[in-house]
């Protein structure tokens, strides 16, 4: 465990950046052989979550005057245009939009809200009868979520004592682990930003807000170049993963959208949902994640503003495959990845196979109950 810990397997995106005029390399080989699409992207830019301290930058009204955690004129930028982006991949099978054919999920988080409007904004522009205004090429989309608290899917914020316990044991292990260069690197932290770090998630903490502050044209106080952001990244990279460590807690955090996604592609493949097209979900870097670590990826990664996950389900000679995609940013092409314990393209009967054990989480028992899993 210790080696594993320390030999961090961040995940780099060897990519190809691309500018706001230029679409994605094609990723539909078939376009005859796509039966629907189910996206799930990450939120656009944000304002920080928290301050630490001694932020130089902690004045919410002088240099966040939108709030914390708000979506900012550059993630609604980047969103917007990652939705002409996704139009241009895929106006010949959903040449526009109708309620029969997309539905879209946010959580209830004002920045997922305000991405998925930016997304469908240029995704689905009105044309010949939805236009309703010659002065706006914009149409009304409806966007549904659940109040967090009851959440279980897109930010699994419901009440579950159960994994609270789990996470709490894994941070003590964790801690348990650290380096005497990780306990120096917590010691500065806890010098220079004038609050208490001993954990990668209060690490984490620091380097989001620290990311955040640089992205929007902020100087950085000096101390933080000894240690942002390579080697704080390092031990932030981890915190994230902590939310599906072991087993119970991949079923718990993210068996539920592995569930919602072969769901929906069982039900289109036995003709339940004939017309439907699109499933599209805005949410957090921890749900792509907890998805990725659902499914056995291993690599830690930190989803970066706009990050996508997308899934096609095909159907050819009869029988159904799922391809999976991902795009580390809102600004990345996206590439293929192979589903661990499948092959390229899954059928549709293994991935209900190998998902079998996270999706078969009942959420209520699994939260308020304490046997070992």
């Amino acid at each position: 465990m210790e080696l594993l810990i320390r030999k961090v397997n961040i995940l780099l995106i060897l990519a190809v950046y691309i500018s706001k005029d230029t679409i994605f390399a094609q990723i539909i080989e078939d376009t005859g052989s796509l039966e629907l699409v189910a996206i799930l992207h990450r939120h656009g830019d944000r304002a920080p979550l928290h301050f630490y301290k001694n932020d130089p930058y902690k004045d919410e009204k002088k240099y966040w005057p939108n709030g914390l955690g708000q979506l900012t004129n550059e993630g609604k930028r980047k969103l917007y245009n990652l939705g002409k982006v996704f139009r241009e991949e895929y106006k010949t099978f959903i040449p526009k939009y109708s309620a029969q054919a997309v539905r879209v999920n946010s959580s209830d988080m004002d920045r997922a809200h305000m991405s998925a409007a930016a997304l469908l904004a240029g995704m689905f522009p009105p044309e010949g009868n939805q236009i309703w205004n010659d002065q706006l090429i914009w149409q009304p989309i409806p966007i549904h979520s659940v109040p967090n608290t009851q959440d279980k899917i897109l930010a699994p914020l419901a009440p579950c004592p159960r994994f609270w316990a789990e996470h709490k044991k894994v941070l003590s292990l964790l801690s348990k682990l650290e380096t005497p260069k990780d306990k120096k690197m917590y010691k500065y932290l806890t010098k220079y930003t004038g609050q208490n770090i001993t954990s990668v998630c209060e690490a984490l903490s620091i380097y989001d807000t620290l990311l955040v502050e640089e992205r929007n044209g902020f100087i950085l106080p000096q101390w933080t170049k000894n240690v942002y952001p390579y080697r704080l990244l390092e031990k932030a990279s981890i915190c994230p993963s902590t939310f599906t460590w072991n087993n119970i807690m991949k079923r718990i955090f993210g068996g539920p959208m592995v569930k919602e996604i072969v769901h929906q592609f069982q039900e289109k493949s036995e003709g339940r949902i004939k017309d439907m097209k699109l499933f599209l979900y805005s949410a957090h870097d921890t749900t792509i994640i907890s998805l990725f670590r659902a499914l056995n990826f291993k690599n830690y990664l930190l989803p970066d503003y706009g990050a996508s996950i997308i899934f096609e389900l095909h159907k050819k000679n009869n029988k159904y495959y799922v391809k999976m995609f991902y795009a580390h940013s809102a600004e990345i092409v996206p590439y293929e990845v192979e589903i661990p314990k499948c092959i390229v393209p899954c059928p549709l009967h293994k991935l209900s196979h190998i998902t079998q054990y996270v999706r078969s989480v009942n959420w209520d028992t699994q939260c308020f109950e304490q046997k070992d899993d």
